[in-house]
């Protein structure tokens, strides 16, 4: 759970950053809907979507949980749960089949050699 947690407040970082730079831009038409966020943990999405706070998280836990939360809540992103057999991102965290990554890099536009 730690690492998907630590991997989503990277990315919602991200997309505050670029929520920011989307704001500057004339060309796009104002607002902005929440961006999207796929995580494939129920765990992380309980407990983003949850405000209570659990007392045996680690420190770093928390802030991280906090800082997603504080995002998530000010409606800058969206947290959904995407099943493991459908999430794109796989092929970049773990080992898995060639028929799998063939399949994945079709869906994200790639071509496999």
């Amino acid at each position: 759970m730690e690492a998907e947690l630590t991997a989503l407040d990277t990315a919602t970082l991200e997309a505050d950053w670029l929520r920011e730079l989307l704001f500057d831009l004339p060309v796009v038409e104002k607002p902005i809907p929440a961006i999207l966020m796929n995580c494939d943990n129920q765990t992380v999405i309980v407990k983003v979507t949850s405000a209570k706070d659990n007392a045996k998280s680690s420190r770093h836990i928390k802030r991280q949980l906090r800082s997603v939360r504080k995002i998530r809540n000010s409606r800058v992103i969206s947290v959904s749960y995407i099943q493991t057999d459908k999430n794109l991102a796989d092929p970049f965290t773990k080992g898995l089949s060639r028929n799998v990554i063939e399949i994945t890099s079709r869906e994200m536009g790639m071509r496999p050699v």
